[in-house]
């Protein structure tokens, strides 16, 4: 910059000098147009630091290709008429004197609006404006501003937030090295408020839309909040009260105070304080051929404000949950105020707090799990700036169980019971009752239980009883389940096996039938039962017990009495069943006895009798046969030693044959005769003869009725003479025995041993009957004489002929049976927890006991050919004998039958009994000659005939609900009652409508009652049901009469076999859809019903839909009984899904349960996009897109979010900038249903390469939820339109396309513009081209290059490009094409290259021949008198310089 005298007289003559100069000059020069507009004539001076130096430049400075200043070169401040100024061209050419014009600066307009105001900031806290408060010397702050505004200028400081340098050499080239210290710290201080312009408080934000809201808490009756400004930059800003909120200011601590609380949101603004001017504005001067300059400062017209909302803290709401069980986390409930719902969890402690409430009333409701009792909401007041808490206290659910025990022996005292199993709530349940007095045993407060019953069983079961079944127990809410137990007494019956103790079969005639044993119980005699054939008997059943024992009270024929006590082992503990066998075997010893004989012969001469030594003889058992078909204990052989005599070895009881096999040669055998061995350890001794010269005497023993000889052996007689004296015959080995009593043998006769001397009036006396007979002591005379003997196998004798009658017997028939003797009753109650009488059913139960039963009839059979002794068939095999019927004691007795065996029959059973089938087999046996008549007795037991009531119940199926096939069935209970007094034998009643029995439903739906009932009329009842049902009150009569004597248990199904069913308790759940905004009813809405415990919700899922009609009512007829969920499957159209569940519980038949539900419509979306208001816009910038979304149908107080996408209408798709989507969103909560919001977008457009019409897409949430869209690809609303600027050029020299090189040459290239951003600042820079060559336009070798920056007011519009050169370049014709390129902050936005294009093109001509003067020619005169004139100048100006130079030698 020219250097200029410090001395102002100096200064001014050297002004003076330059301007006559420059007038003079141009008084000459080529005309041209005068500017409009006042006049400023321009002024420099020198530039001092603190120290008085002249600031220099300390390196070369160049900007756009003009050297601002170089190494020394001095840096003048520079005036306009006496007013600092501040340079926008730097490196362009401005001398003192010259003149600008007053906005005439093509490059101030260019610069544009953002540069404009960044130079407008320089200078408010430059120099101009901030003067005052910067350090240094005024120069010092004028430099520093200068330097700043070049900044701005060259782009080498950025217009955006922050205003950064971004590139030094303004700064280097007058600091670099650290010189000028003093400018540089200027420089920095105005460079930090400039990068502090934009900074608001960090609490605060510098847009309205953004501001963020602050809370203030409550203490000590206010509402306080304290904001730190971590940017320190607080004190440039001043809030004031607004609303009653008080504000005050320490530091960096801004402090707001309210009495009262602030529901809605208070925006807080304060502009930034700024450096403030007066009486000055910025003005542009310029010059086209001049550097332009401004002058002045203006106050910031557009200051940042810093903006913050701040409110009352609404209030909090705590919760404390505590539950019973311990599980307290993952509770919903849902929390419900004035347009406010939501749906919260509690954490793992069990609590959840909700903040920012608006103070008011809430109502918080559990929902609650199945597991606990229904817990109540609760309402809660929350106030401003304060926590509410609220407890909730989860107890589970409980009911009552009570246990009703029944026994055989009405025992039922003290058992104890177990029930166990899972709860609904998955803890284990494991509790004991033992019963009362009454026999109930209760279990209080018990977990409800859960999928499947609890199970119910009694423990410590005393022996005596059989251990009852385990039940199932389901345990309902507040409910009392029964159940009932029976203990049945065990017992026993004894099937007896009698055997021969030696050989374990029968031996000789004995026989193991018709052995008497008793049953003792504790030495009591209890029962008699005879063995049968088979020795065998079987008893009835009796309770089981510790001292029952058997013993034989008469032994069958043959054997003696087994006295042995038996003890049964009947002991209850070793037995699980009712009824129980036990299996004995007898063992009995055999009567024996021996046969002896002595034989003798005689030779009838000598009447000697001689020992018959070597006789033998075989013995034998009669019935066998023979001696070889005898059994060897049998039989035995006897051999005579030389006395005669022979005894057997023992034989058992039975008739023996003694039969002589060898004998003296010459002498007879002894017939054959029988032996009776009868009686146990008896010797029945014989004196046998084979000789006698007197007559023997045979008695013939005769059937007294038949008159037949009765073949019996063992028959005895006692034989008298006529004088009446015993007559005697003896035995003399071993020693001389006498033997008075002859006995028959097997035919029925005998003959006497020795005969009888002639004699009348014998007699005989029967002392021994024959088996079979009673003994006739009536005598038989004969006598001993010629006429009466008779020859018969050479033997004289006389015959007699004794009679004697059969025995006969009796048979007696005992009939027992189970008789109704008496009725217990079991009832009584209890005090519950609460002091309540609670009082139990009295069931009544019928008892039983032994009895015997009248009018029973019995048919007696015999059972083999009832033979006499004599041969005689009194009756054939299965001929009826006798019939009889019991008294009313249950006794009959038969009339007189011979002895035999026989069965007895049951004909006809007594009234209420089963006729007993079994064969009693009887055998009427002898008992003694003594006995005219036997007896013996049989008893038959008599079942009652029994009934079996059983049911089926079926429930109402509810396949929907899924109701009726989830064991519900067990759940119901039916209990018998009494239709009629029944009255027991001791006078005991059941009366009518008494309780007999309850029972409970398996699975199946089937149900029998075990009491066992007497014959009467009953009725079946239902007690209790499923909670889903309705308890039905009707009776089912059951009947139970005598079905005849051939059925066992008369079978009863309740309602004739039909299955009882109950119906489902349907209630009905109606609901009311309303408009929330409006409170209009709302059709069309679909809703869902569904379980309690559902956790899906959706069409699929719902058991029920319905939808609202024309008033807004929708209903779920036919619910059955139980808590639901009902719940919004589908808005009506126009309107937002409502997300709440609504419970409703059915617990009546035919109940209405009403509910309202309200909707909110689908909010109404409508957007205006623009960019700065435009609908257009070129892609130079990177933007901000603002789109206006305006709602309706918002609910007041409730947070949304809007987000927005960018799309490109082109292709459908999201636009991409950089690859990247351009995304926004902003959330706010509205006041009213109705306003709007802004979204803002911000894209770099310099990415964008073809005209595009992008389309704003925006949608609305709310919790998540997306509850509107507005994306109408074609709204014109929602579009803006980015084109690709363009430019075209028209070249030409001094508007002419063709020209003749004449010195330096100018090309103005015109270039028009479109689509760029007004206000915003680009460059365009251009190339000449030679269109022979296609290349570079050169000049002395170096291209020709120009650009121009400028800040286009619209976007459209045209600025031009010069190109100068020397014109002597040309030496032949050359066609020169004009490239341009726009660029924007050095980013190339388009070109201009069209090698072709005429518009770019001029043709220069070469200069020819300069032509010789002509006279008179002073076309040039002007030129060098102009010339002359400059010269004139230069050279005062060289006098002026030296001249002070040599006033500064001088000083």
């Amino acid at each position: 910059m020219n250097k200029l005298m410090s001395n102002k007289k100096f200064t001014r003559i050297t002004a003076l000098l330059l301007a006559v100069a420059v007038i003079f000059g141009t008084m000459f020069a080529l005309p041209v147009s005068a500017a409009s507009g006042d006049k400023v004539t321009i002024t420099f001076d020198y530039c001092y630091d603190s120290a008085g130096n002249i600031i220099k430049f300390q390196q070369t400075t160049v900007s756009d290709g003009y050297t601002v200043g170089t190494p020394g070169e001095e840096l003048c401040k520079i005036f306009a008429d006496g007013k600092e100024a501040y340079c926008i061209e730097p490196g362009h050419t401005l001398y003192s004197g010259n003149t600008l014009t007053e906005d005439g600066s093509t490059v101030w307009k260019n610069l544009g609006s953002a540069k404009q105001k960044a130079i407008n900031l320089a200078l408010l806290y430059g120099k101009p404006g901030s003067g005052k408060s910067l350090s240094g010397t005024e120069d010092q702050k004028w430099v520093a501003t200068q330097l700043i505004v070049w900044e701005f200028v060259s782009g080498c400081r950025s217009t955006s937030e922050g205003y950064k340098c971004t590139n030094t050499k303004f700064i280097d080239g007058i600091c670099a090295g650290g010189s000028n210290p003093g400018v540089k710290s200027v420089y920095n201080a105005i460079s930090k408020s400039l990068a502090n312009y934009s900074t608001v408080p960090s609490f605060a934000s510098a847009i309205a839309s953004k501001a963020e809201t602050y809370e203030m808490k409550y203490s000590d009756e206010k509402y306080t909040l304290t904001l730190t400004d971590s940017n320190n930059i607080l004190s440039d800003f001043s809030f004031k009260t607004t609303s009653g909120i008080s504000v005050s200011k320490s530091g960096n601590k801004l402090t707001l105070t309210s009495t009262s609380p602030v529901n809605n949101a208070v925006t807080f603004n304060s502009a930034k304080s700024m450096p403030s001017v007066s009486g000055t504005t910025l003005v542009p001067y310029g010059d086209a051929s001049l550097q332009d300059v401004i002058t002045g400062v203006e106050n910031d017209a557009d200051p940042i404000r810093a903006y913050f909302k701040v409110k009352t803290s609404s209030g909090n709401l705590k919760l404390v949950k505590t539950s019973e069980d311990g599980n307290v986390a993952n509770i919903e409930f849902t929390v419900k105020g004035d347009g406010y719902s939501k749906t919260v969890k509690t954490n793992s402690k069990g609590e959840f707090e909700l903040t920012d409430l608006v103070p008011g009333s809430y109502t918080v409701t559990e929902i609650t799990d199945s597991k606990y009792e229904t817990q109540k909401s609760q309402t809660v007041k929350v106030e401003s700036g304060k926590t509410a808490t609220v407890t909730f206290e989860n107890v589970l659910r409980k009911g009552s169980l009570e246990v009703v025990k029944i026994s055989e022996d009405n025992f039922n005292e003290g058992v104890k019971f177990h029930l166990y199993g899972t709860s609904l709530s998955g803890s284990s349940v494991d509790l004991y009752a033992t019963t009362n007095a009454d026999g109930v045993a209760k279990f209080e407060n018990i977990l409800v239980s859960g999928d499947k019953p609890y199970t119910l069983e009694e423990v410590d079961t005393a022996d005596r009883y059989v251990v009852p079944k385990n039940q199932t127990a389901l345990i309902e809410w507040n409910k009392v389940t029964q159940r009932s137990f029976e203990n049945v007494l065990k017992k026993w019956n004894l099937t007896v096996t009698k055997v021969d103790s030696e050989t374990k079969s029968v031996q000789g005639d004995a026989t193991l039938a018709g052995a008497v044993y008793g049953i003792y119980n504790n030495g009591k005699l209890v029962d008699k039962y005879t063995t049968d054939k088979n020795g065998s008997f079987t008893t009835s059943y009796y309770i089981c017990g510790d001292n029952w024992t058997l013993k034989e009270i008469e032994p069958s024929e043959g054997y003696l009495l087994d006295e042995t006590e038996y003890h049964i082992g009947a002991e209850a503990k070793k037995y699980t069943l009712e009824n129980n066998s036990v299996s004995m075997g007898v063992t009995e010893d055999i009567l024996n006895g021996k046969i002896a004989i002595i034989k003798h012969t005689d030779d009838g001469s000598t009447k000697i009798e001689t020992p018959e030594k070597g006789a033998e003889f075989q013995v034998y058992l009669k019935s066998s046969g023979s001696y070889a078909k005898a059994k060897e204990s049998e039989r035995d052989t006897l051999v005579c030693d030389e006395y005669g005599f022979a005894e057997t070895k023992n034989l058992p009881y039975g008739t023996y044959t003694v039969h002589q096999t060898k004998g003296w040669n010459g002498t007879e055998f002894i017939a054959d005769f029988d032996v009776f061995v009868n009686e146990d350890g008896k010797t029945y001794k014989y004196l046998i003869n084979n000789a006698s010269l007197e007559s023997y005497v045979k008695i013939v023993k005769v059937d007294s009725e038949t008159g037949k000889q009765i073949p019996y052996a063992g028959a005895g007689f006692q034989i008298y003479d006529p004088d009446g004296k015993l007559v005697t015959m003896t035995y003399t080995y071993p020693t001389v025995t006498e033997i008075d009593t002859f006995y028959t043998n097997s035919e029925g006769y005998l003959i006497t041993p020795e005969a009888l001397p002639y004699g009348k009036g014998y007699s005989v006396y029967e002392v021994q009957a024959p088996y079979g007979y009673i003994l006739d002591s009536t005598p038989v005379y004969f006598d001993i004489t010629a006429e009466n003997t008779s020859e018969e196998n050479g033997v004289t004798i006389v015959k007699a002929e004794k009679k004697n009658t059969p025995q006969k017997g009796t048979i007696t028939v005992e009939k027992t049976g189970e008789i109704f003797s008496n009725v217990t009753a079991i009832g009584g109650g209890y005090i519950d927890e609460n002091g309540n009488d609670v009082a139990l059913p009295t069931i009544y139960q019928p008892e039983y006991s032994a009895s015997g039963l009248s009018g029973a009839v019995f048919e007696i059979y015999a059972d083999e050919d009832i033979k006499t002794p004599d041969g005689t068939v009194r009756a054939k095999k299965g001929e009826l004998v006798a019939t009889l019927k019991t008294n009313s004691k249950g006794t009959a007795t038969s009339k007189q039958l011979y002895l035999g065996k026989y069965r007895v029959v049951e004909k006809t059973a007594p009234y209420g009994f089963v006729l007993n089938r079994t064969v009693n087999y009887i055998e009427l046996t002898y008992s003694g000659q003594n006995e005219k008549v036997t007896n013996t007795s049989t008893s038959f037991t008599n079942d009652r005939q029994k009934v079996e009531v059983d049911l089926t119940k079926i429930l109402e199926q509810d396949e929907k609900f899924g109701i009726g096939n989830n064991d519900e069935i067990r759940n119901v209970s039916f209990g018998l009652y009494a239709d009629e007094d029944l009255k027991a034998s001791n006078g005991t009643v059941i009366p009518k409508n008494g309780l007999l029995e309850i029972i409970t439903c398996d699975e199946k739906g089937k149900a029998q009652f075990t009491t066992d009932l007497p014959i009467g009329s009953y009725y079946v009842k239902e007690i209790s049901t499923d909670s889903h049902y309705i308890l039905s009150d009707k009776k089912y009569p059951v009947v139970f009469e005598y079905a005849g004597q051939d059925t066992a248990t008369v079978h009863i199904s309740v309602n004739d076999g039909e299955p009882i069913e109950n119906e489902i308790i349907y209630g009905t759940i109606k609901g009311l859809k309303i408009d929330r905004e409006t409170g209009e009813n709302i059709a069309g809405a679909l809703f869902g019903l569904f379980k309690a415990e559902e956790k899906e919700l959706s069409e699929k899922t719902a058991i029920l839909s319905a939808e609202s009609n024309d008033k807004g009512i929708f209903e779920f007829t036919d619910v059955p009984y139980g808590e639901y969920i009902v719940h919004e499957l589908k808005p009506a159209e126009g309107y937002l899904p409502n997300e709440e569940n609504y419970q409703a519980t059915v617990s009546e038949d035919e109940e209405v349960i009403e509910i309202t539900v309200n909707n909110d419509k689908i909010p109404e979306l409508k957007t205006t996009a623009s960019i700065d208001g435009k609908k257009e816009v070129g892609a130079t910038e990177a933007f901000t897109l603002e789109d206006v979304v305006e709602y309706k149908h918002l609910v007041p107080g409730k947070e949304y979010t809007v987000k927005g996408v960018l799309m490109d209408k082109a292709t459908g798709e999201p636009l991409l900038i950089d690859e990247k989507e351009i995304r926004s969103e902003t959330t706010f909560t509205p006041d009213e249903p109705t306003g709007d919001v802004i979204v803002s977008f911000e894209f770099d457009a310099r990415y964008i390469k073809k005209d595009t019409d992008i389309v704003v897409f925006e949608s609305l949430y709310s919790e998540n939820k997306e509850l509107a869209v507005h994306a109408e690809i074609d709204d014109e609303s929602q579009t803006v339109t980015v084109k690709l600027p363009k430019i075209g050029t028209k070249a030409s020299i001094e508007g002419k396309k063709k020209f003749t090189a004449n010195g330096d040459i100018t090309i103005d290239d015109v270039v028009s513009y479109k689509h760029l951003t007004a206000g915003k600042e680009y460059t365009i820079k251009g190339i000449l081209m030679d269109k022979s060559t296609g290349k570079q336009f050169l000049v002395d070798g170096k291209e020709v290059c120009s650009e121009v920056t400028f800040t286009p007011e619209t976007a459209d519009g045209e600025v031009t490009v010069s190109f100068t050169f020397d014109g002597s370049a040309i030496t032949k014709d050359t066609e020169i094409v004009v490239f341009e390129t726009l660029y924007r902050e050095g980013t190339e936005i388009t070109d201009h290259t069209d090698i072709d294009d005429k518009d770019q093109t001029v043709t220069i001509h070469p200069q020819p021949e300069p032509e010789k003067p002509q006279t008179g020619d002073n076309s040039n005169l002007g030129f060098w008198i102009g010339l002359g004139a400059v010269a004139l100048g230069g050279l005062v100006s060289v006098v002026i310089i030296k001249i002070k130079k040599k006033d500064e030698d001088d000083e």
